[in-house]
């Protein structure tokens, strides 16, 4: 009887929660902006709570948004390797030479979708085809939609952008607008607003999340629909820090990296970039009739009034248009 009462006792320690008798392992996860912005809104912060969540309790993430371990995007694989940080976002186009693959993502025409991107981005992720991630384990790979040009002045041709300053996010982009007669400057997201103000610049190719995000809607009014390549987004952690991890706080990380977060990025950020277009570049929240706003449901070819004026779309590569009567 004391032979069977130790055996079961034995059994029954080896399924309890870890939590049980050992502390979770603490990472630190850093992000270059504030928690509203919508990569950590609707993707990093419920990563971050399914993990915490996880019933094995193996893992805690601590978030450190809003620049608290570092402000410059560029900087965050950076943090990574020094150990300020153990995850990060990273905008791999922001790192000259560190990921140098990840270029091709930004050639015009080449992604029809934000989901194609995230899904093209995996494939090569898991073939080991991208170089520069051999010190990073990969949690997340997100693809931007299509950067499109908004200025602060009237584009109504391709020749208007002639002269141009323009903010890019990668050297593939840089080279697509030189060729329309565009001046490219390397520049990350949150500086495009004091940029703009200084004069630095006169527009940027961005998306539409981040003319919410980042207040470039305060700064432009005059939006050039020309679709001009997608770039790359990733959370990464320091890979020696992953593997130093004990097996079932490895196994917590894994199970809610690259499928599970990639699935929610392609989910919400879809749908919020999508009801973004449709409320005139204003946040759906702001209560705004369909068609109020920067820029309305759009038709190709077609006209449409709104709030501001009136705004012309086409969709054809000599004249896809749209700004501000």
């Amino acid at each position: 009887m004391t032979r069977l009462c130790t055996a079961l006792l034995v059994w029954f320690a080896a399924f309890l929660p870890l939590n049980a008798g050992a502390e979770p392992v603490t990472l630190k996860l850093s992000f270059f902006a504030s928690e509203t912005e919508v990569n950590y809104a609707r993707a990093i912060k419920p990563w971050i709570d399914a993990v915490n969540a996880d019933p094995s309790g193996a893992v805690k993430i601590d978030a450190y948004p809003n620049g608290a371990l570092g402000k410059a995007l560029p900087a965050q694989p950076q943090l990574l390797l020094d150990g300020v940080a153990d995850i990060a976002f990273v905008n791999p186009s922001l790192g000259p030479g560190r990921f140098p693959d990840d270029q091709v993502f930004e050639l015009p025409g080449l992604l029809q979708n934000l989901k194609e991107g995230v899904k093209l981005y995996e494939a090569l992720l898991k073939a080991n085809l991208l170089r520069g991630y051999s010190d990073y384990y990969v949690v997340g790979a997100f693809m931007n939609p299509q950067y499109m040009v908004f200025a602060r002045r009237p584009i109504k041709s391709l020749a208007d952008l002639k002269g141009m300053k323009v903010r890019i996010n990668g050297a593939v982009i840089g080279q697509t607008v030189k060729e329309l007669g565009m001046v490219p400057v390397l520049m990350p997201p949150n500086e495009v607003v004091e940029a703009m103000g200084r004069g630095t610049i006169d527009a940027t190719t961005t998306v539409p999340a981040a003319i919410v995000d980042f207040g470039i809607d305060r700064v432009t009014s005059h939006d050039y629909l020309l679709p001009l390549g997608a770039g790359p987004l990733a959370v990464l952690m320091n890979r020696k820090k992953f593997e130093s991890l004990p097996k079932p706080a490895q196994d917590v990380i894994a199970k809610y990296s690259i499928r599970w977060i990639d699935d929610t990025y392609i989910r919400d950020l879809g749908q919020y970039n999508d009801e973004l277009i449709a409320n005139g570049y204003r946040e759906p929240a702001a209560g705004l009739p369909e068609g109020h706003g920067r820029m309305g449901r759009q038709e190709p070819g077609k006209c449409r009034a709104v709030e501001q004026g009136t705004r012309t779309i086409g969709r054809d590569q000599d004249q896809i248009a749209c700004q501000v009567a």
